[in-house]
């Protein structure tokens, strides 16, 4: 039988934190690393971890690369920002 492991899905129902899925863990696990990724039906791409908008694409809907679409503005605020939530380098 197989497992969310074995499927390549991290998060589940135990990562449930305040509502949600760890859909972060559940979309980087998909993708397998740091590159940009955009769901099949959408007209962007995501590159920030920390963009809600591109974490809450179901894992199985993922796909690698920019897929010739524009950058999702809330993944442009956030790098202008100064990266992901939580970095406190050069503090």
């Amino acid at each position: 039988m197989a497992t969310d492991k074995d499927k390549g899905i991290v998060g589940g129902a135990a990562d449930i934190v305040g509502g949600t899925t760890d859909s972060l863990r559940e979309t980087t696990g998909a993708l397998g690393g740091g590159e940009p990724w955009h769901a099949a039906d959408s007209e962007v791409y995501h590159n920030n971890p920390s963009c809600q908008t591109g974490n809450s694409i179901a894992p199985e809907n993922v796909r690698r690369g920019t897929g010739d679409r524009s950058l999702c503005g809330e993944c442009e605020r956030l790098n202008g920002a100064g990266g992901p939530v939580g970095n406190l380098t050069g503090l």
